[in-house]
């Protein structure tokens, strides 16, 4: 057998280009492997149904380690919750290799039309159900469980309009009032002024936004939507390549410049992460979001 990789790699993205914080680390990733294993890593797009799709792609794919997907939370701990079906089995089908970081999202709204502050954003939806409107990269996605956490903490009923690309145009534009837009998506269009900020998804305020107070702490105690995102190849993959694997990307995880660089982007890295205590959270989170789907009565074909 041929020492591997003995050809290029490829790299699932199983969301648009610059729609989602996994896409924007999958390309930073394939950039630092393809130096350390001498081959190309190709990253391909393939978005839809919230990164079902690219996800079944690679629960299909031969076992061999050349092909990979880099995908976030909503594809592998929430999508056996809000779908009827779905094409494969996040725990049978998947062999996780290490969680990479996680990104809260910043609650932005258009920077002249939108609300003032989380409190009118929530008074006008008060007033008349469906009169705000959100938009997101998919249902299942950290942004869309935002969506429900608040209208579930808030007592309110807004309007979700899920799409497969970047939500930054709908908001600049004025089409929808608001989005929790990924940190790695949002943060830009912050510095610049070009939206208004009202909040931080996470538990605690981003160290790359300390100014933003998180939602939790504007009256909504608890309130926590955070994407993660991780390596991940086919069950069945030879342990010594999921090693190889690993032990590769943890150095990528260490470089300096690739710290400061995710780290500048608002993404927080995991520490420590191995496959094993990767597989272990995607058990206990499985039955924990599905009790927040439970809750809000998501239910898709």
């Amino acid at each position: 057998q041929q020492p591997w990789p003995a050809k290029e790699v490829r790299l699932i993205s199983p969301y648009a280009a610059g729609s989602a914080g996994s896409e924007f680390v999958a390309r930073l990733v394939a950039d630092k492997l393809k130096t350390l294993w001498g081959q190309a890593v190709i990253v391909e797009n393939m978005p839809g149904a919230s990164g079902t799709i690219g996800v079944a792609k690679l629960a299909k794919s031969a076992p061999d380690g050349y092909t990979l997907v880099i995908s976030g939370d909503a594809a592998i701990v929430v999508a056996t919750s809000i779908y009827k079906s779905v094409a494969y089995d996040p725990v049978k089908d998947l062999a996780p290799i290490i969680q990479i970081s996680h990104t809260p999202n910043i609650l932005v709204v258009n920077k002249d039309t939108g609300p003032k502050s989380l409190k009118e954003l929530v008074e006008t939806a008060k007033a008349k159900a469906d009169s705000v409107s959100f938009n997101s990269v998919g249902y299942g996605t950290s942004q869309h469980m935002g969506v429900e956490q608040l209208q579930l903490m808030a007592g309110i009923k807004v309007l979700h309009v899920p799409k497969n690309g970047p939500t930054a145009p709908e908001i600049l534009g004025g089409q929808v009032t608001a989005s929790f837009m990924n940190i790695t998506q949002a943060l830009p269009f912050v510095q610049a002024g070009s939206v208004r900020a009202l909040g931080v998804s996470g538990a605690t305020r981003s160290p790359s936004a300390p100014d933003i107070p998180t939602i939790a702490e504007q009256g909504y105690p608890g309130f926590d939507a955070v994407a993660w995102n991780g390596l991940f190849a086919p069950a069945g993959t030879p342990d010594a390549i999921i090693r190889r694997i690993h032990a590769d990307t943890a150095k990528v995880l260490s470089d300096a410049t690739f710290k400061a660089r995710l780290t500048q982007a608002g993404a927080q890295l995991i520490d420590n992460s191995t496959p094993e205590s990767f597989a272990a959270l995607i058990k206990s989170e499985i039955p924990r979001i599905a009790e927040l789907v439970k809750a809000s009565g998501i239910k898709l074909d």
